[in-house]
């Protein structure tokens, strides 16, 4: 059994790749091999009965709910997340800010909204109010701006701008301890590379359930319905 990764082949990390990538399902030979394909609900829908594990982006998931699948998140493959979110996590109850801030293309999937506030809640909790600001969606840039009180002293501000400037993201966590920021725009060549390996893909997924499913499609609902 090998495994079929579903990603934007722009953010693959080939260096830091260790599994081996073929390029069909019908190479998959070993548990370590992988086959890596560009985001497609047709080409998914054609491998759904292949006994192989599947790994598809969040995003995907949304549009497709399949269930046997595993599940990625952008945000969560981001070396720089994973600091900031080991820092959190060492507190029993985190108390602070978390402001995130992304720009992204025009055409960039607006589900990864959702996606992101899912991420979040597995380091802060369920959140117990969500307020949406967001510009007119068919003038750019398009702005989007998501408030979450998560409750027990911790929050979230959350900015995305779909535009044609460069990808771009700023992580800053306020807690009581410990100020982290990080830019993806300043840091140093190799730490900035919005990217990331196979690897982490799958070593990062999460198994869908009916529970996930929920959660996620929960939180798409609460960031569309927000004011304009």
């Amino acid at each position: 059994m090998g495994n079929i990764v579903f990603a934007r082949l722009d953010k693959i990390d080939y260096q830091a790749t260790v599994r081996t990538i073929v390029d069909s399902v019908e190479q998959l030979a070993e548990p370590n091999e992988t086959a890596l394909f560009p985001l497609s609900k047709t080409k998914l829908d054609a491998v759904l009965n292949e006994n192989n594990n599947i790994f598809i982006p969040a995003t995907l998931l949304l549009e497709n709910a399949a269930k046997e699948v595993n599940v990625y998140f952008d945000l969560e493959n981001y070396h720089f997340f994973q600091k900031i979110k080991e820092v959190i996590e060492k507190e029993n109850k985190p108390k602070g800010v978390f402001r995130l801030r992304r720009i992204m293309g025009n055409d960039d999937n607006k589900k990864l909204i959702a996606t992101d506030l899912y991420v979040l809640s597995l380091s802060l909790g369920e959140p117990l109010d969500v307020q949406v600001k967001q510009t007119n969606q068919t003038v750019s840039p398009y702005h989007v701006i998501v408030t979450v009180d998560f409750g027990g002293g911790a929050m979230a501000h959350m900015e995305y701008t779909f535009s044609d400037q460069d990808e771009r993201i700023e992580l800053e966590w306020s807690g009581i301890k410990t100020i982290l920021e990080f830019d993806s725009e300043t840091m140093n060549s190799l730490e900035s590379s919005l990217t990331y390996s196979v690897d982490a893909i799958i070593d990062n997924a999460h198994k869908v359930d009916q529970s996930l499913i929920k959660r996620l499609t929960n939180y798409e609902q609460l960031v569309d319905g927000g004011a304009h």
